[in-house]
């Protein structure tokens, strides 16, 4: 297990999109243990957040906003170990593996591509959600976005078995998910390489160069 990565494919839906960003994680991470969860149709060999009513009620909340919930339902099921673990959305695309990728930060146990913090992204809208969560969480509330992680073994068990035996609404995902990493012990490290692509603007192609794209909604051989 020590060197081993696993990826966690978080999906709502199966179309060709899907397919080939799935495509695309796994023809770049070659020796990586990949899974698929879903919050609906799930692919062949995948998780379904069906198999975990209870999660699956905390999901139901607000949906498109509520992709711990997902690696949460997948952590109560799952059959796998890895040394790292790499969370991503459907619409991620790669071009070069996930441990070139982030070479300089391997070793963070909890890596995102920006957080967020109260006193310097204070524009950041979920924060307004702080006050409705537990106490104890609310002063080590911080998000990290968007929802695509790189997480240890011992950060993401952590992580998940919170949220699990003390679940809560306030806010969503990436506020949650942080806020609990952070109250664990655990606060993410932000990574923005050169030529980073994992923001928010859209892309209408596939770029050529190197990197981890998000989001991608497009299939690989669109216009």
């Amino acid at each position: 297990m020590k060197e081993k990565l696993g990826i966690i494919f978080l999906h709502h839906h199966i179309d060709n999109v899907v397919k080939s960003n799935l495509e695309s994680v796994r023809k770049q991470n070659p020796g990586a243990v990949v899974v698929t969860m879903s919050a609906g149709e799930k692919l062949p060999g995948g998780y379904s957040l069906a198999k975990t009513p209870k999660i699956r009620k905390f999901h139901s909340a607000n949906p498109k906003k509520s992709s711990d919930w997902l690696v949460c339902s997948w952590f109560v099921q799952r059959r796998e170990r890895c040394a790292k673990w790499w969370v991503i959305e459907w619409d991620v695309y790669c071009t070069m593996s996930a441990k070139d990728y982030y070479r300089p930060v391997w070793k963070f146990p909890f890596v995102v591509s920006a957080v967020r913090l109260r006193y310097r992204e204070e524009e950041w809208g979920w924060f307004r959600h702080v006050d409705k969560m537990p106490e104890e969480y609310r002063p080590y509330a911080m998000g990290g976005a968007p929802f695509i992680y790189l997480l240890s073994e011992p950060a993401l068990e952590a992580i998940c078995t919170s949220l699990i035996e003390a679940p809560f609404l306030a806010g969503n995902g990436e506020l949650r998910f942080c806020t609990v990493a952070n109250w664990r012990g655990y606060p993410p490290c932000g990574f923005s390489p050169p030529r980073d692509s994992i923001t928010w603007r859209s892309l209408k192609a596939i770029p050529r160069y190197r990197g981890i794209f998000h989001p991608i909604k497009i299939t690989a051989n669109s216009d």
